[in-house]
């Protein structure tokens, strides 16, 4: 899936109720191929979020801003010769776009370690996979990259558990577990990051439950009406949390410093 735009509703809400939902969500979509059989459910999801020095994309999540976008660099596991993804994430109004390229590894090595974001980087198709086809996005990556000095800020990991529709690629149901975010050594090899910090979720400034799972309901223009069903069966409340922001947040705190300026922090209650 290169590109997609769509509608993201998110709960955050606890284990047992997201082993429930995902019996509930077998009767209209079906289990991703990837999710695995393995002792948790899911597979490993890891990105690589870039910003800029002060934060740029950071206090855009933070405070709202309901037209706002995400840098990343996602791979899914530590094999060196499997390839990683350049992604655009933007929000528009309700609506989130998103496009992806794929690149080796290398290519993504080669860019981060070369002096970027000191001197900026024009990108060019030798490392992509699928080659031309996918150059506007690795061009539009490296345009806001370059345009806000970003570099890499922090790792965010978790386990995904997807349910997705056999004839529509935007309608899809994600589980998020075991969510942290994690130091980038700035060396530009991606890898899979030891565990780090627990999201700590603004602006209430409550840690991320222990057993929490974030909940996604992903699809294009309407909702199905069992969403709807799912919704009020399970006594979901919508809970507007971005986890790049809230592992962002967490390492901050963890380390004493101040996330934003009062003045900031002051938009988060109007």
């Amino acid at each position: 899936m290169a590109h997609s735009a769509r509608y993201e509703l998110k709960y955050v809400i606890e284990e047992p109720r997201a082993i429930a939902i995902a019996d509930f969500l077998s009767s209209y979509l079906r289990p991703s191929e990837h999710n695995g059989s393995g002792p948790i459910r899911g597979h490993p999801v890891i990105s690589l979020y870039l910003d800029s020095p002060d934060f740029f994309f950071f206090r855009q999540a933070y405070t709202g801003h309901k037209n706002r976008m995400k840098l990343r660099i996602r791979i899914y596991d530590d094999e060196w010769q499997r390839p990683a993804f350049l992604e655009v994430k933007r929000r528009v109004g309700e609506v989130i776009c998103k496009d992806r390229a794929m690149i080796t590894r290398e290519g993504v090595r080669q860019i981060l370690a070369a002096g970027w974001p000191h001197q900026a980087y024009w990108s060019d198709c030798q490392h992509l996979l699928h080659g031309k086809r996918r150059q506007d996005v690795s061009d539009d990556f490296w345009q806001f990259a370059n345009t806000v000095r970003a570099r890499g800020a922090i790792y965010v990991s978790y386990y995904r558990e997807i349910y997705e529709a056999a004839d529509d690629e935007e309608l899809r149901v994600t589980l998020d577990r075991y969510i942290h975010g994690s130091s980038y050594d700035g060396s530009g090899r991606l890898s899979v990051p030891n565990r780090g910090w627990r999201p700590y979720l603004p602006p209430y400034l409550a840690p991320f439950p222990k057993d929490g799972v974030i909940l996604e309901l992903k699809f294009d223009n309407q909702a199905p009406r069992w969403m709807f069903d799912l919704v009020n069966i399970f006594n979901l409340r919508q809970t507007p949390v971005c986890k790049y922001s809230a592992c962002i947040y967490a390492q901050q705190l963890n380390l004493g410093r101040r996330v934003l300026p009062e003045q900031e922090k002051d938009l988060l209650y109007e």
